[in-house]
């Protein structure tokens, strides 16, 4: 007789060091343009409350160096939000200067101030082709996930309804086109009209990144038009579109949808969603 199945223990999900380091920042970037645009009020040149002129400058002249660099590559879109161009000391300073403003995501500076040192090390070790031990790849992967949980409990408590719908992170193309700020109210809360032309026969991959306060299984679609070209399940997810002639158009827009497996969503049949265009060119035939 055959002893009873014992109940397993989910295996813990560590990040690679890429991963690690991509989570983390992006939530402090997040948690920043969040305090900041909130402080400044709607319409307002909020990136003038966190950085100097000069930072301000050096990060313009970062992105300006990337998009006449992608332009090479025939990629013309780059990130709109400069403090994508914040290298992670930089990110952490704005927060030491006023981490009044930020305390009640990241809690005491003595505790996470601590954690954000920690990981600039292990950061640091990374960025100069270290390699990292088992046990600093874990710290790295924990300190990312703790900060990351952090900022999305806050932006979640901004939110009438943050705790209980699942809210999309990031979204990026295989053309360097990212989307990682959003509104709520709205169906499709993010929006990126590219400069990328495309042709019937192209793929592009579309990598996303979301987190569900419940806990819950989530799934990513995309649509094209009226069709639904791909369906993939997880928190972290790639989908695919390969173009074809019934997609050429001037500016079709490729919708990207996240869902819980929740009875309940925020909107109809999904819980958030953003939207790129392209360009699809005909074909030389025709």
């Amino acid at each position: 007789m055959r002893p009873p199945a014992r109940d397993t223990i989910p295996a813990v999900v560590i990040l690679e060091p890429s991963a690690a380091l991509a989570t983390c920042e992006r939530a402090l970037r997040q948690l920043i343009t969040a305090t900041a645009t909130a402080s400044a009020g709607a319409g307002a040149n909020w990136i003038t409350s966190v950085a100097k002129p000069d930072t301000i400058q050096r990060w313009s002249d970062r992105r300006r160096e990337e998009a006449a660099s992608r332009g090479k590559r025939g990629v013309a879109e780059v990130d709109s939000n400069l403090l994508a161009y914040a290298s992670f000391f930089e990110l952490v300073a704005i927060l030491e200067r006023s981490w009044e403003a930020y305390a009640p995501a990241l809690g005491r500076k003595k505790e996470t101030g601590a954690l954000l040192a920690r990981f600039d090390d292990l950061r640091n070790a990374v960025a100069h082709n270290r390699e990292l031990l088992p046990f600093e790849r874990e710290l790295l992967s924990g300190i990312a996930g703790e900060i990351r949980n952090r900022v999305t409990i806050h932006l979640s408590s901004q939110d009438p309804s943050g705790d209980f719908y699942p809210r999309i992170e990031a979204v990026s193309d295989s053309l360097g086109n990212t989307i990682d700020t959003f509104e709520l109210d709205s169906p499709t809360s993010g929006l990126c009209a590219t400069a990328v032309r495309l042709s019937p026969g192209d793929t592009v991959v579309f990598r996303c990144d979301g987190v569900d306060p419940q806990g819950r299984d989530l799934t990513w679609s995309l649509r094209v038009g009226s069709d639904y070209v791909d369906s993939v399940g997880g928190d972290r997810a790639e989908l695919r579109w390969n173009v074809t002639r019934k997609h050429v158009g001037h500016r079709v827009a490729a919708r990207i949808y996240l869902r819980s497996d929740s009875e309940f969503h925020r909107w109809a049949g999904h819980d958030q969603g953003v939207s790129l265009s392209y360009t699809v060119l005909p074909p030389i035939d025709g």
